[in-house]
């Protein structure tokens, strides 16, 4: 067989969808006679200088965050990410709920269904979440609920550990079904990039992956059918501790960073 020229291989990588930008997306295997198709509404490398309005928004478009506020002028893309800073309001030291402000980019329509979806992130490095997870009317898919450096000593073991759930609620939150589940991650949240995705095979299945691995399959507690949102936000979780006000200061440390974020859907041959 004739040996293809590299930049003709390459080009039909790209084309495949399985190279982007030289980052390789870790497709599962898809059914027989499917194929993975890239979903372009929830796709973005973000290597402009500002938010795709055609695809997000700054700002979470029914919530205004736990322990702090989601604060469009704290998202920002810039250096090949998206950025998704967490601070303390101008003027204010105190670090309390009115005064912590988070961020959070929302995908533009609740559109997102059975699929693949993956990010490569950075969490940040101080005692507040960094999340990637998609929510309907009735359900939601936490990919990630990670801490970079939680602030309560006792919780010290969480800046490694992939923090992952769903929650089915269509009774309401008070009779939540919930799905929590921990993962040991090689190297903490806050240190280096992961690649973190979950494939939502049906109503009833969904399966986290951690860098390409699978780490979890996760049988939903109840039937999930309806279209979501994807999110990407910061915000404090108060039984791992406040962040502190030097961190919140941090630039170095504050800022939730995402590559690239990626959607595939199955389609037939």
């Amino acid at each position: 067989m004739k040996k293809l020229p590299s930049f003709i291989l390459l080009l039909t990588l790209v084309l495949n969808g399985n190279l982007l930008f030289g980052q390789k997306s870790n497709l599962p295997k898809p059914p027989e006679g499917k194929k993975w198709v890239k979903i372009e509404a929830v796709s973005d490398e973000f290597n402009g200088k500002q938010l795709d309005s055609k695809k997000w928004i700054p700002y979470h478009p029914y919530w205004t965050g736990r322990n702090s506020t989601h604060t469009p002028s704290n998202v920002s893309v810039d250096n090949g990410n998206l950025q998704l800073k967490s601070t303390l309001r101008n003027g204010t030291s105190d670090v309390k709920a009115e005064t912590v402000t988070a961020a959070c980019v929302t995908s533009k329509k609740r559109s997102c269904y059975y699929g693949y979806y993956e990010a490569k992130i950075k969490c940040s490095n101080i005692s507040m979440t960094s999340a990637f997870w998609f929510q309907g009317n009735y359900s939601e898919i936490d990919v990630i609920e990670n801490l970079g450096a939680p602030s309560k000593p006792e919780r010290d073991g969480v800046k490694d550990t992939m923090m992952i759930n769903t929650h089915y609620f269509k009774k309401g939150w008070d009779n939540d079904l919930n799905t929590p589940i921990k993962y040991k991650m090689p190297k903490p949240a806050g240190s280096t990039y992961h690649v973190y995705a979950v494939w939502w095979k049906d109503a009833n299945t969904c399966i986290i992956y951690l860098n390409g691995k699978k780490v979890s399959e996760v049988e939903l507690r109840g039937p999930f059918k309806e279209k979501q949102y994807l999110f990407f936000d910061t915000e404090v979780f108060t039984w791992q501790g406040w962040p502190t006000k030097e961190s919140l200061l941090d630039d170095s440390k504050n800022t939730m960073l995402v590559d690239w974020v990626r959607g595939w859907k199955l389609v037939n041959n």
